[in-house]
Order: structure tokens, then sequence, then C-alpha cells
């Protein structure tokens, strides 16, 4: 006989195969006017450089965060209003919301628990046209600007990530609904980094 405590692992399990279809539904067909979706893995990265200047100036914003402990490594997800991309969840039940929002947020601290040099910020952009799935009910903090300028000039469906190295460089992952940011190793981000830096213009 299956012990009765079970059950809510598998509900869960469910809620997430409903939480990803829905997901991929989204960002197949889902894009506002103002912004860009990205699917070729090749496109969706970008990197730069920041001068110590605005290091140093990301550093000190960051500082005000008093969620996350400002470490050697910056990894930020960045959503941008008025984003089309999770609202095929919106009116679902609150447990199917909540749910979601959970397997988001358990990503996260599972990731930020094994890497140690690593801080994790969640940010979004100024508004009130979030989907219910990231409006409320996550550590998001709104940014004011500075992000926006600095990293995330671009609007992306489904929003995008940043990896702050210490010397400031930086990889951009585009349209990251998951945070697919976070699976990537020191070794992938350097060499991605390396080579969107040096690569010459089409």
């Amino acid at each position: 006989m299956c012990c009765p405590e079970k059950a809510p692992i598998r509900n869960f399990a469910m809620n997430k195969t409903l939480y990803l279809t829905f997901l991929t539904i989204a960002v197949l067909f889902y894009s506002c006017s103002s912004s860009k979706l990205y699917i070729d893995e090749e496109k969706r990265y970008d990197a730069g450089s920041l001068s110590q200047a605005q290091l140093d100036s990301l550093h000190h914003y960051l500082k005000q965060n008093d969620r996350v402990k400002l470490k050697d490594t910056l990894i930020i997800k960045y959503d941008f209003n008025n984003d089309a991309c999770w609202n095929d969840l919106n009116g679902q039940n609150p447990e199917f919301i909540n749910n979601v929002r959970w397997a988001f947020q358990k990503n996260i601290i599972d990731k930020s628990a094994k890497r140690l040099m690593v801080s994790i910020y969640q940010y979004k952009e100024q508004g009130k046209n979030f989907s219910d799935v990231k409006s409320s009910g996550l550590e998001i903090e709104t940014d004011a600007g500075l992000l926006r300028r600095m990293l995330f000039r671009e609007i992306t469906t489904c929003g995008s990530s940043a990896i702050v190295l210490p010397d400031g460089k930086y990889l951009l992952v585009k349209s990251d609904p998951q945070f697919s940011a976070l699976l990537l190793s020191a070794k992938d981000v350097n060499a991605k980094i390396l080579h969107h830096l040096v690569k010459t213009p089409e």
C-alpha cells in the first residue's frame, strides 16, 4: 500500500510538469511588441565588461539589498514590466501558483547553498503589469533603474540574467524564464564570455 505522505510529492511533481508545459507555450507564442524573444542558444548570450567605477557602483547598489549578502560573483535575474511570458499561468488556482513560485525559489536556495562565493539576486523593472507568478510571493526587489541602465538595456521576453565576475566581465543570458544562468559552471561562463567578447560582428 502506498504511504499517504507521498501523495503531496506526486501532486507537486504533477504541478511542476504543468508549470513546464505552460512555460513552454509561453516562450514559444508570447512576446509583447516592445520585447524580443531569444530561442536560439547562440543568440541568447552576450558579454561585456564593466569599468571599475561601474563595478563599484553596482556593488554599492546591491549592498542596499538586505536579503542577499554581497560576494565575489553576482548572478542577477531580471524581469521586465509588461512581459507576457508567464501570462498563460494567470487565473490558475492559488495552490498551483504557489507551487510554481516555490519551485523557482527552491532552485535558487539550493544553488546558493552550493556556491559559497556567489550572490544570487532577483530584481524586476519598475511597473505594475506583472503576471501572478512574478507580482508577489517571491523575494524579488524592484530596481530603482541602475540595473536596467547598466546591464539590462534590452527588453527581452521572459526576462534576462546576468553573471558578473569579480573583474567586471559579465555574461548575459537573454530570455531566461527558468533562470538557466544558475546551471552554468565557472568554466562555461568564462568560455562564453571569451567567445562573445572576441567574436566579430556579422
